[in-house]
């Protein structure tokens, strides 16, 4: 799709907005630790709701803005290059949340929606599993109906914030004799409910973001079913689409940002050293840059296929292939040139941040494994659009 002068006007005018808000604004400082980055991001998400700026894409009706995906677009890269950080939520705001707005009851639209756009509910995703990780149709949380309520019981696992949060979009198999992707259901789960526990997983950056999440007769009402029983397979795929689609769109600009920094200190240092990293480095770092450009344009053909309604589709897959690659690349370039000081807190080399470069590499390395192994991207790619034979 084509944007028309007047579409090319509306978005520079709604970018001056932005722009002239974030001047302003006061961004906050975000601490590398794990407690205090999630407080000041939580708060700064109802800063940012309060302004008009979270749900830019949803509709009206879901407490959205309901402006076009163009739009949010020029949000995070305005939001980006101001060095203002994202909002905590995004698992509920660009993931689930999109797929209550598309498949939820009133009630779920007109109570839940509005909290899960303010940061006042953070919302986790009870996707994975220990043995269900990249083939997902084999999940064996299982959930039955006793009156008027789900009866839940098994394990989730790599489940981001889940003790943080208040809510969960919980796959479960509601009809253990049905294909694997059949008889599967999405249900929303209270994370208070008696017999949910989260149990955090420390990850290589130290954090512990994500968590393992227990479910022990877990009784649930019925009406927190999304869609209709047993047909939830649909709604997740709609669910990863968003995932795998907007979270590319985000983490493209703050690549390109992330690059771009990095040569300004690089500048910066050799103009006031003389002294300048090794060619192979600067290959590397250069390789980075034209990764990066390339991702820009795969998103603009995403921003084309959101105005049209064409999600989800293995086109998602291919974006999150590209973004695995290109934010592996990216921060191994920039660590690189860190040397043996990246483990030095106290030494900047090269002018460079070294522990907020080396905790963006640590993080770097979930990038093939969250929202979907690189594996299943390429089983996805290769089957759906390139006409390969499964397995």
């Amino acid at each position: 799709m084509t944007h028309t002068a007047q579409d090319t006007a509306d978005l520079e005018a709604y970018r001056g907005q932005v722009r002239a808000w974030l001047a302003q604004a006061a961004v906050p400082e975000v601490p590398l630790d794990l407690e205090g980055r999630f407080a000041v991001l939580r708060e700064w998400q109802k800063t940012l709701y309060e302004a008009g700026f979270v749900g830019i894409s949803w509709t009206r009706a879901a407490g959205g803005q309901g402006l076009s995906p163009s739009h949010q677009l020029v949000f995070s890269e305005e939001l980006a290059r101001a060095g203002a950080p994202q909002p905590i939520g995004l698992i509920g705001v660009d993931v689930v949340g999109k797929s209550i707005e598309t498949y939820g009851l009133d009630w779920q639209r007109q109570q839940l929606l509005p909290r899960l756009l303010s940061g006042a509910d953070i919302w986790c995703q009870g996707f994975s599993e220990p043995e269900s990780g990249s083939d997902l149709a084999s999940l064996r949380t299982r959930a039955w109906i006793e009156g008027d309520e789900f009866v839940i019981n098994g394990q989730k696992v790599w489940t981001s914030w889940a003790h943080k949060a208040q809510w969960c979009a919980l796959l479960a198999r509601t009809d253990a004799g049905a294909p694997k992707h059949r008889g599967i259901s999405y249900i929303l789960v209270d994370m208070s409910t008696p017999g949910v526990t989260a149990r955090p997983l420390v990850q290589m950056t130290g954090d512990d973001e994500f968590c393992e999440v227990f479910l022990e007769d877990v009784r649930v009402p019925v009406r927190n079913l999304v869609g209709q029983l047993n047909e939830g397979w649909a709604i997740a795929q709609d669910t990863l689409s968003h995932e795998r689609g907007s979270y590319t769109l985000r983490r493209r600009v703050e690549y390109e940002v992330a690059v771009e920094e990095a040569v300004q200190n690089l500048r910066g240092h050799v103009g006031a050293t003389g002294t300048e990293p090794p060619d192979r480095v600067l290959e590397q770092l250069g390789r980075s840059y034209a990764a990066v450009r390339a991702l820009e344009a795969l998103t603009r053909r995403t921003i084309d296929r959101q105005l049209t309604g064409d999600i989800p589709s293995p086109y998602d897959s291919v974006d999150k292939l590209s973004l695995n690659e290109v934010e592996q690349l990216l921060y191994t370039s920039i660590t690189d040139l860190l040397g043996p000081f990246r483990l030095a807190a106290d030494r900047a080399p090269f002018g460079l941040d070294g522990p907020r470069w080396v905790k963006e590499h640590y993080y770097s390395r979930a990038a093939s494994i969250y929202g979907g192994t690189s594996q299943i991207q390429k089983n996805i790619i290769g089957e759906r659009l390139l006409g390969l034979p499964r397995g």
